[in-house]
């Protein structure tokens, strides 16, 4: 059994994740549609749908994370798309094919085992929510503390993203293998 406020941090945090790639795909969907297209592994005759219906499943888990209720089936469903996502990029990186852009955000990245990485530990943090957690009252203070540790994370995965992306420029340029 776990405290409370890992799962509380942890769905606050995913639900945050899921909220900004779901708002990038939903705003230029016609990108999304030629990230998800570049990938070559969804058939031209469901591109368009699945383009539009992705955005949509990762909108509707930034809601089902966040009521305790529905927690556990909306993390089994997150872990699920984490783990197709990164599959998808391991077939490319297996083929060869890490220039293209993962669809991952607003930003251009091209894949690398650094997404795929990111991916398993978010698959990680998203399996912990089906743990059992202790009953005790959450207070004001906890309160605080699960939306500064959120923030925290929140900015460790954007340094990490940056890195990525910094390390995947440095690759083009020829400054490192």
């Amino acid at each position: 059994m776990i405290d409370p406020l890992l799962p509380l941090v942890i769905s606050t945090s995913l639900a945050l994740l899921f909220f900004m790639a779901a708002r990038h795909k939903l705003r230029d969907n016609r990108r999304f549609e030629a990230q998800l297209a570049a990938y070559q592994l969804v058939p031209e005759s469901l591109l368009r749908i699945s383009a539009k219906t992705l955005p949509w499943i990762e909108m509707s888990l930034v809601f089902l994370l966040l009521i305790p209720a529905t927690r556990p089936f909306a993390a089994s469903m997150a872990a699920t798309l984490l783990v197709v996502y990164a599959l998808a990029m391991a077939v490319n990186l297996s083929r060869g094919r890490s220039e293209i852009d993962c669809g991952c955000g607003d930003t251009p990245q091209p894949l690398s085992v650094m997404l795929l990485v990111r991916n398993a530990v978010l698959v990680a943090g998203a399996l912990l929510l089906v743990v059992p957690v202790i009953e005790r009252a959450i207070t004001t203070f906890d309160l605080v503390f699960i939306a500064l540790f959120t923030a925290v994370l929140a900015t460790a995965y954007l340094m990490v993203e940056m890195l990525v992306k910094n390390h995947s420029l440095l690759k083009n340029f020829g400054l490192r293998k």
